[in-house]
Order: C-alpha cells, then structure tokens, then sequence
C-alpha cells in the first residue's frame, strides 16, 4: 500500500462526536483479532494539554535514554495519523506506517457491520506499531479526555501521570477522567498537583483504589541558572540537572517527570541516573515557552489557561525584565472564554490581537483586533506585526504551538 492509500484510508474514518460514538467493546475485539497487540507491554497514562504533553515527552525522552524502547500514542486525531504515533522519540516511518495499515485493513474489512471511529482505528494502528518495533513501554498521551476513555483497553496501567492542572478552564471535567483512569487499575500515581479540591480528589481515587499516591517535593528545586534558551537546576540532592527550555510550567513538569522515572524504577525498572540527565538535557518537543524568533521576539507557548499564561509571562519576565508591551497570536479554545484568558495581561498595553480560528470578538483590550482563519494566514501577521514589535506572544493548543512555528519558519524561508 502507498502512503498516501495508507492515509486516505485512515482518514475515511468520522472523527467520534460524543462519548457514545466510542465503543469499548469495538476496540478490544479489534486488537484482539490483531493478536492481542493491547497486552503485554507496560503502559504509562498521561493526559492531554501543555503540561500532560511537556510531561510525556520528557518522561518518553528518559525511558528511550535509559536504553528502553518506548512508543507514544498522541490523541492529535485531525491530520496525519503517523504524526501521531513516536516510536522511540521519532514520528513513525513510512514502511512501518503503511505495512501496519495494511495490516489493520485487512482485519477491519472483517467487521463490514461495524462502524470505526477514527480514534479507534488510530489507537489501534498505534498499538500495532508499538507491537511491530518491540516497545518495552507504550505513553498514552491524552486519550481519556471529555468523557472518551480510549486507552480503558490498556489498563491496568504501570504507572498514571497527572502533572499541575490549574482551576477553571475545564479543570473539574478533566480531573473527573483522570480520577476514572485511576480507578481502573495502576501500580502508582504520579501527581504534581496540591491544588484545594483538585489534589483532593485524585488522592481519594487512588485511596479507594489502594493505589500509591506520589507528589514531588517542589521545595527541594533551586534554580541555578537562566537563559532564553537553557535552564539548569539542582532536585532532590542531585546537581546539574539542565532543560532545555526557561518555561515555568516546564519546571513543574520536569520534576513530575524525574519522578515518574523514580516510580518505574521502585517498580523494577532499570533507570540509571544518567539516563534520567540525559533525557532531560536532550528533550526538544515540549512546546512549552518555545522561542521561534530573537528579533523580534516570538514565543510560542501550549498555554490553554489564565494561570498557564500567567506562568508564561513570569518566564518572560525573568528573561527580559517586566514585559509592558507586546502583541498576541491566539488561538483558543472554543469552549474558553476569551476575555477570562486576556485578563493574564491586566495592567499590560497589548497592541495588537490577532484571532486564529475563530470569530473576531468584542470588547477585547485592544482596538487592533486582526481574525485569521488558519495559522498560515498568522504566520504571514506575524511576520508584519515583527516590523513594528519587539515582543509577540503565540499561544493555544499543543497542536497550534506547533503549527505556527511551522507556518511562521516556511513563511521566512528558514
């Protein structure tokens, strides 16, 4: 099969609407039949948004430079299914891609009766590849979101990541689903959360679940260094430590994300230290406060929530002295209230919005409102708004992140 039949053929699947569309039931007979590709490899859970993201990507990077092999399964479902599926940190390559979905088809076209959604046939192409490359350890990134559990076939899990989810934005829904994740079966629970009634559901989970609760002592971080492009830190009576990014929300993560690493390793896994230092200093993709231009300035930022982009600024701050003055690229949730959002910059001039994907609002703090329908089309107001501004903020899904340094980079020709 050619690629572009292996992906037209992925993508002639509908998108699941509602809850109701996931058939649980569908898709373990699916992996079942394609040799029970759902069992027999440990599995991490870690949810969606820019910490679950920073936190997979870092805990993937530890795993695969402590000599594992490791796959991750991302919950990006709209474009190219074989972005969404690392094996050992690298988006799958084209002959393993196509071989597994062939493999796929030819045991679908089994079900004429039954109707797949997208989100099955990519998580089961997924775990198929994960199979096919020997994955010692497969990361669910974000497959049990807005009452969808996918990834409830591949409990019970190794281990559960819940890195810092702020109040508000969705927080109550998300730490509902996470709660359901535990609840199905987990050796331990990593949480970098102690938020009021947030932390206090996620530990009556794992209470009634007799699941070991863990929360990383964040007094034990000091801060050792800071540069736009580097971080270096000392935790838990270990020197040296360095991020490759100055991102407050990244320095939550990385700590959650050491500590996962410690829990595989009380659960018998080889995680020597260095491979822990490794992974960290080498990790890229988190999409975190990621600065795609140094004149002007333009960060890039995962921050889907007031408190994320309170965060963000904190890190601006602390580069560049207060931020005053500065434009924004948003493209925000639909379900988010954009005015809620913008209040993270009272007391700030913003000189321009620009709106990616949305309907241009009102009685926003800025006359220069600018609405884009795609991020090609911001990547070209970037480049226009860096004429006159020295500071431009881009922020929105994990997906966005990436796209509009993607659009903005072929708009330059770098």
């Amino acid at each position: 099969m050619k690629y572009s039949n292996s992906l037209k053929y992925m993508n002639s699947f509908s998108p699941a609407k509602t809850p109701t569309d996931i058939s649980q039931k569908r898709i373990a007979d699916l992996c079942k039949r394609l040799g029970r590709i759902n069992v027999g490899t440990r599995y991490i859970c870690v949810p969606d948004g820019g910490a679950g993201h920073a936190c997979a990507v870092l805990l993937e990077n530890i795993i695969k430079s402590s000599e594992h092999s490791v796959g991750r399964i991302m919950s990006c479902f709209d474009f190219d299914s074989r972005s969404s599926i690392l094996l050992n940190g690298e988006i799958a390559g084209i002959e393993t891609y196509n071989k597994s979905v062939t493999a796929l088809k030819s045991v679908a076209k089994n079900d004429p009766d039954d109707m797949y959604t997208r989100e099955e046939m990519v998580l089961a192409l997924g775990l198929l590849m994960c199979k096919l490359e020997a994955c010692e350890y497969v990361i669910l990134e974000g497959l049990s979101k807005d009452g969808m559990a996918l990834d409830a076939i591949c409990a019970p899990y190794d281990l559960i990541v819940v890195p810092t989810v702020y109040e508000g934005g969705g927080a109550a829904e998300k730490i509902k689903t996470m709660c359901d994740v535990i609840r199905r079966g987990t050796r331990e629970v990593v949480s970098g959360n102690q938020r009021s009634d947030v932390y206090n559901k996620i530990s009556q989970a794992c209470a009634i679940s007799g699941v070991r609760l863990y929360i990383p002592v964040k007094a034990q971080f000091e801060l050792t260094d800071i540069s736009p492009r580097k971080l270096t830190f000392n935790y838990g009576g270990k020197e040296g430590y360095t991020l490759r990014s100055p991102s407050y929300i990244l320095r939550d993560c990385v700590i959650t994300a050491v500590e996962s690493a410690l829990a595989l390793r009380r659960g018998g896994v080889k995680m020597p230290w260095s491979g822990i230092f490794e992974g960290i200093s080498s990790v890229a993709d988190s999409r975190c406060f990621e600065i795609i231009s140094a004149s002007p300035i333009i960060v890039a930022d995962s921050a889907r929530v007031r408190e994320e982009l309170i965060q963000m600024l904190k890190t601006a701050d602390e580069i560049w002295g207060e931020c005053e003055s500065f434009s924004l690229v948003v493209s925000p949730d639909p379900k988010a209230n954009l005015k809620n959002l913008l209040s993270a910059f009272s007391g700030r001039k913003l000189n321009n919005i620009v709106l990616v994907g949305g309907e241009t609002q009102e009685d926003l703090p800025t006359e220069n409102v600018i609405g884009c329908k795609t991020s090609k089309e911001a990547a070209k107001e970037l480049v226009e708004l860096g004429k006159n501004e020295k500071l431009i903020f881009c922020f929105g899904s994990v997906e966005f992140a990436a796209e509009i340094k993607t659009e903005f980079i072929k708009t330059m020709n770098i």
